[in-house]
């Protein structure tokens, strides 16, 4: 499985152009397996195949757009003791790190501007578009909260590392069968690093929890929230976050069997009409040298998010009409409550011997502080999974996110973040769609900021949605209610469509080609050599937090990888 034609004559015949300058090679990567995407999916991918016995010598090449922003490839950065001290401070790190994917252009008419600076011309039917807003997008279809992560690492390098598992009701379309989802569910995890004891010893934790128990119903199932995390055991006042260096594990042992290429766009696989099942290799663009870069490989892994992927799918030709459909997004309803005196005095009172050891070296540090918590107690960590009486997921804890900041208003101590996330009924409507034709390349024009054919939404929330959210709401609540009085700034609020970041179905998986992009080894339908990954792989709509299933789904996709490079290489 190689390039049929030269390096020079592959890139000429796609862009119609001279290989980066007269008398310039194409630089060419000949890898077992390329990987678009550095997230915890494309890591998962990655580790697996290095670590398969069965294919020792087995070589990947991992392609991200973004920069290496840490030392360790992927690594999660509220690691820093900074942060941990004050979680609000990365607050910022994630703003920062998100990117909007689909902006219509704003109102850019100045009325007020005088003298000689250039303004729009007038009634003309143009839009002044600024570098990555939509002129396609139309705002009441729009996801406008709905954002990428371009960095080694994507998204990992700041998630919860919520990994809830999903209830039945949230992975009934899933083609793979339940006996095998369970191994795969557990081998996730342990990539992942997932515990639910890391908090069990924090007070508030405690408090919260058992709050929650006494006075919600049983079968709500009040829980510790399951976590890609584990405590320090040089300093237990510390956690390490789980990122995609968890999942991919030590690069060092590897050698020279893995390399990561960052900063480089993933830009189209390359197809051959003599062989139109089989991607012969595929044209990355090296950003920081403004190049053109070749790459083949027996197999081709799009792992670039639920945006990403159909979007690298859609610019090589690859268009099924299945393609960024069936998209559904969580809704998202919030607020922060202040806890309740008689949860504060739980903790004055308690005859935990542990926590009055903890309190007195606190009052005695602190001889003036009226809380009786030590600053370094341990945020609550609480969940309240889906049920089918109540089909949505709650957590109630204290976290960073691009909202919901305490800064000056309270002691962070007496806060708790309530956020409860909706499902959205499955419509093959509700899309993520590009600017193409079915023909090998896309048509040129509006593109995002790395010149990617820009991604538009078409989402409506159905008249079921509408009434479940409202359910949910009322349920966050009474919840609330529970807990204490709602911050000032905080009530009950549903968030801007788009902000949960849990968009699933874009490239979901299925047996059947008609409503599907790849089958239960996320091999593209058509295609021998050709998988997706991620979050838009997964076939339902859910509540609870996706990366544990898209890992889990993975991991399934790797045995096909695997046996597909234990074939032996034809010319």
């Amino acid at each position: 499985m190689s390039i049929r034609l030269t390096p020079d004559a592959v890139y000429e015949r796609l862009t119609s152009g001279t290989p980066n300058g007269a008398g310039l090679e194409v630089p060419l990567y000949d890898y077992d397996v390329v990987i678009a995407g550095s997230g915890p999916i494309g890591c998962a991918y990655a580790r697996t195949i290095l670590e398969d016995p069965t294919i020792p010598d087995a070589r990947v090449l991992m392609v991200e757009i973004g920069s290496q922003d840490s030392s360790v490839i992927g690594e999660h950065h509220k690691n820093s003791i900074k942060f941990q001290k004050d979680i609000d401070a990365f607050v910022n790190v994630i703003k920062a790190a998100l990117q909007d994917v689909s902006v219509p252009p704003g109102d850019t008419y100045i009325p007020t501007l005088v003298g000689n600076g250039w303004t729009p011309p007038v009634n003309n039917g143009t839009q002044l578009i600024f570098q990555g807003s939509n002129p396609n997008q139309i705002r009441e279809l729009n996801l406008k909260a709905s954002a990428v992560t371009r960095t080694v690492g994507g998204m990992a390098t700041h998630w919860t590392c919520a990994c809830p598992t999903p209830h039945p009701e949230e992975i009934r379309n899933n083609p793979i069968p339940q006996a095998e989802r369970d191994s795969l569910f557990q081998r996730a995890r342990e990539l992942l690093n997932v515990h639910n004891d890391q908090y069990e010893f924090s007070m508030r934790h405690t408090t919260v929890k058992d709050t929650l128990l006494e006075t919600l119903p049983a079968g709500r199932n009040v829980q510790s929230l399951p976590l890609a995390v584990e405590r320090r055991s040089d300093n237990p006042a510390y956690v390490t976050w789980s990122g995609s260096n968890t999942v991919l594990g030590d690069v060092a042992s590897y050698g020279d069997r893995f390399k990561l290429l960052s900063e480089t766009r993933f830009t189209k696989l390359i197809l051959d009409n003599d062989t139109p099942n089989l991607i012969q290799g595929a044209l990355l663009r090296d950003l920081g040298n403004d190049r053109d870069v070749l790459a083949q490989a027996k197999a081709y892994v799009i792992a670039t998010g639920a945006v990403g992927t159909p979007q690298v799918l859609a610019n090589s030709g690859i268009y099924p009409d299945t393609l960024g459909r069936n998209l559904c997004e969580q809704s998202l309803a919030f607020c922060q409550v202040v806890m309740t005196p008689e949860m504060i005095d739980s903790i004055t009172n308690s005859t935990n011997a542990d926590w009055q050891r903890r309190i007195a070296i606190h009052k005695a540090s602190h001889p003036t502080d009226p809380l009786p918590i030590p600053f370094n107690d341990p945020e609550p960590q609480v969940m309240i999974p889906y049920t089918t009486d109540f089909p949505w997921h709650c957590q109630v804890h204290r976290d960073a996110f691009s909202y919901g900041d305490v800064g000056p208003r309270a002691d962070a101590r007496v806060v708790v973040d309530l956020r409860f996330f909706g499902k959205q009924e499955i419509n093959p409507n509700n899309r993520v769609y590009f600017p193409q034709n079915l023909a090998r390349d896309w048509i040129p024009g509006n593109t995002d900021i790395y010149g990617m054919p820009q991604a538009t939404f078409e989402v409506q929330r159905s008249h079921l949605d509408s009434v479940n959210d409202q359910k949910m709401m009322r349920d966050l609540c009474a919840v609330a209610d529970e807990l204490g009085a709602y911050l000032p700034g905080s009530n009950p609020q549903f968030m801007d469509p788009g902000l949960a970041l849990h968009i699933t179905g874009t490239t979901r998986i299925g047996d059947d080609p008609t409503t599907s992009v790849a089958d239960r080894s996320s091999r593209v339908h058509g295609f021998t050599n050709l998988f997706v990954g991620g979050n838009g792989c997964i076939p339902d709509s859910t509540s609870s937090n996706p990366t544990l299933t898209s890992v889990m789904i993975a991991l399934k996709a790797c045995e096909a990888v695997s046996e597909l490079l234990r074939q032996p290489t034809t010319a």
